[in-house]
Order: C-alpha cells, then structure tokens, then sequence
C-alpha cells in the first residue's frame, strides 16, 4: 500500500467526527420529534468535544504530510 493511500484513509477518518454528528443529528431528528438539530448538535459537541480534537488534528498531520509527498513526487 503506497504511503498516500494511507494518508488519505487517516484525512477520511480525521472527517467523521464532524460528519457523523451532523448524518446522526438529521437521522435523530426524523426519529423523535422532540429533538431539534440544534439541540442535538449541541448536546453532542458538549458530551464529544475530544473527538472534534482528534479529528481536526488527523486531518491537519494528514494534509501536510499529502502536500509534502507530492511536492517530493514532483
């Protein structure tokens, strides 16, 4: 598996938590109709913050180290 590939794998997953709580909040919302998708989105990023953290920081190692291996590859 090339060096890249595995870059790109780790940006995706440095993605999800921000992507989930917005599918999971919209699938909430459907489901019980007492949520709001502010509502939910809040109490999510209060009780989940870290894995905001942990995502942004996948993605930032993640997209310097794909500039780095195409500048490398060029």
């Amino acid at each position: 598996m090339k060096k890249s590939s595995i870059w790109k794998i780790l940006l995706l997953i440095g993605v999800c938590p921000f992507a989930v709580p917005v599918l999971w909040g919209i699938y909430t919302m459907s489901v019980e109709v007492s949520w709001t998708w502010v509502d939910w989105i809040v109490m999510y990023s209060f009780l989940y913050w870290p894995t905001y953290i942990v995502g942004l920081v996948l993605i930032i190692l993640s997209v310097c180290k794909l500039i780095k291996y195409k500048s490398q590859k060029v």
